[in-house]
């Protein structure tokens, strides 16, 4: 079983941060992890990570992302 901590602090938005990363990014990041896990056959469970990004909905979008990328994927 793999285990991934689908963090969104990580974000350009992300308050106390310094990786400057777009919320597109992140959700290739996410897509990139769940091809990896299909194609090698490995059972994937997600933690969501939170952020004290100032505006909510960065956060909202970026988990709503992470959830689309593996229904699409895996649904």
């Amino acid at each position: 079983m793999y285990f991934n901590i689908c963090g969104v602090d990580i974000l350009s938005t992300y308050k106390f941060g310094k990786l400057n990363i777009s919320l597109v990014a992140c959700r290739l990041r996410d897509i990139l992890v769940f091809e990896l896990c299909k194609n090698h056959h490995f059972p994937v469970a997600c933690e969501m990570g939170g952020s004290y990004s100032p505006r909510i909905s960065d956060i909202v979008n970026a988990h709503c992302n992470t959830f689309k990328a593996a229904v699409n994927l895996f649904d």
